[in-house]
């Protein structure tokens, strides 16, 4: 069965985040070649966003250290949520404290001049 599950939810609140960031790319066997966002489904009908990052090359003397990597996903989270915010959406952050912050967001509702791209 396929990660990916169409949904609205997931489509319009890409939408929002790929105007000005950049989608994480997996590679043929789902290991992320390129950081960036990720949108799942939550279970109320919203969306989970977070910031996901390949795995640093542990042979590299110049890698990134895990707490500057979990600065990063903080930073982009953070960005992220904005991005929503300015379009409307509602944004919860969980996991500040954590290294793997992420959102959830749910979308807007009754003003028609919002739309999934944000206000016209």
């Amino acid at each position: 069965m396929p990660r990916f599950v169409y949904s609205e939810a997931v489509d319009q609140a890409a939408r929002v985040l790929f105007a000005k960031h950049k989608v994480s790319v997996d590679d043929r066997y789902g290991k992320c070649i390129s950081p960036g966002y990720v949108v799942d489904e939550s279970r109320d009908g919203g969306v989970r966003v977070s910031h996901r990052m390949p795995e640093p090359d542990l042979l590299d003397d110049d890698r990134m250290s895990s707490d500057e990597m979990a600065e990063e996903r903080h930073g982009m989270v953070e960005l992220y949520a904005k991005s929503l915010e300015s379009a409307g959406w509602s944004v919860t952050r969980r996991g500040p404290r954590s290294r793997n912050p992420y959102l959830l967001a749910t979308r807007p509702t009754g003003n028609p001049a919002l739309s999934p791209e944000g206000p016209r």
